[in-house]
């Protein structure tokens, strides 16, 4: 803090009047800002996305989707995986939520963007007292030379600048709330708005609290008044290690007596047209999954070719919800697409590429659950009759290898 005092003091003395209160806050606000995100480590959070539209002709949204997601700040850039993955990849946001309005951002940069800025303006706004505590607001400009914000909508695309106001704790300078609002929208995005709004908090990495935002809420609307809704919120925030390696190739030697049993290894690419019968280990509820969401099965027998096991009994299989149909469809309460990721057995992984054949069937259950197979792009639909919808734990599926 010493050092900002300096730099201040010597703004003041090139200019030859003091200060003012107000214009000290927001140096000291800018310095502790900067400081603060630069000493955040590499880390990632559970980051769940509720996606909505308004009809122009509404005053009311209606949710499109729900979507669960892995988004980790590695050297100043955001990188996105779905849960239970096993590594990020530098990547586009549209390649796992394609359709619909996405954004990013709001995660880490934008706080940094508006702080770090050499030419973004700060304005005074006034103290309030909110929640117990004393708090300061601040306009604040970021030119479009100087503006990193892009705005997607579809194939177009363009830089803009954008201004918001900031809301700071007056003690210990931490912001609380961060707007941004998009200046000059081109008219290939065919926007009359679009704004962002972040709310952050200290979270537990490690050993030590660090700010980051706990949620936030993007909207865009079209120049028919038509409205996109984003509300994003932050979990299980953790720290970022790239050091994990997944080998499908050899195993680690085990030590034990000469005449223990071998267990059987699996090869690492599984021959096509291979019947796999597996059971869902958890009962999803509709009404709280989201598109992302890891599922587990279990491989409820050996699975043989020519005698020689393959896969064996008690693998698990690993997948995720691939869509949520919520619609109500001939005598179906709602859909679950179902994604297939990879198998393992003590250790060994591998990459599972299978249609789903046939599903549905649970002891008890019959004719509460179909299966439509994959299409179009849209995986295999596993709809149900259930109130409330849900994938019991038990749920059988018959998978069939594929080249």
């Amino acid at each position: 803090m010493g050092r900002c005092l300096f730099v201040l003091g010597l703004v003041s003395l090139l200019y030859g009047q003091p200060m003012s209160p107000d214009a000290i806050l927001i140096g000291r606000t800018r310095y502790h800002m900067i400081e603060t995100l630069r000493r955040i480590p590499n880390y990632t959070c559970l980051e769940t996305i509720e996606r909505s539209v308004r009809r122009s002709d509404s005053k009311r949204a209606s949710i499109v989707d729900a979507l669960r997601l892995e988004v980790a700040v590695v050297d100043g850039k955001e990188l996105f995986s779905w849960p239970g993955e096993r590594q990020f990849k530098e990547r586009d946001l549209r390649e796992l939520a394609p359709g619909g309005a996405i954004g990013n951002g709001n995660f880490a940069l934008h706080a940094k963007s508006v702080f770090g800025g050499g030419y973004v303006t700060f304005t005074f706004r006034g103290r309030e007292q909110r929640n117990g505590r004393e708090v300061a607001r601040f306009d604040y400009d970021v030119p479009r030379n100087f503006s990193g914000y892009q705005i997607r909508v579809g194939d177009a695309s363009a830089v803009v600048p954008y201004h918001g106001q900031v809301v700071v704790d007056s003690t210990t300078l931490d912001v609380i709330d961060l707007e941004v609002v998009a200046d000059d929208l081109p008219p290939i995005l065919m926007l009359k708005r679009a704004t962002d709004f972040m709310h952050y908090g200290r979270q537990r990495i490690g050993e030590s609290d660090f700010l980051l935002p706990l949620s936030s809420e993007m909207s865009m609307v079209g120049l028919d008044g038509a409205e996109s809704r984003n509300k994003v919120s932050f979990s299980a925030c953790r720290q970022y290690s790239g050091d994990s390696i997944v080998r499908f190739d050899e195993v680690e030697p085990t030590y034990g007596p000469v005449d223990a049993p071998t267990a059987p290894r699996m090869p690492t690419e599984l021959p096509a047209e291979l019947l796999i019968e597996a059971s869902l280990d958890e009962t999803v509820l509709l009404e709280k999954a989201a598109t992302g969401d890891p599922l587990q099965f279990t491989v409820r027998s050996d699975v043989r070719r020519r005698k020689v096991t393959i896969i064996p009994k008690g693998t698990k299989i690993r997948a995720r919800v691939g869509d949520i149909d919520r619609r109500a469809i001939r005598g179906y309460n709602a859909g679950v697409g179902i994604i297939l990721v990879e198998i393992e057995h003590q250790g060994q992984i591998v990459p599972l590429k299978a249609t789903v054949e046939e599903g549905g069937s649970i002891s008890g259950r019959a004719g509460l659950y179909a299966l439509m197979p994959a299409n179009s792009g849209r995986p295999a639909m596993v709809y149900i009759k259930t109130t409330p919808p849900r994938l019991p734990k038990g749920l059988l599926l018959q998978l069939r290898v594929i080249p």
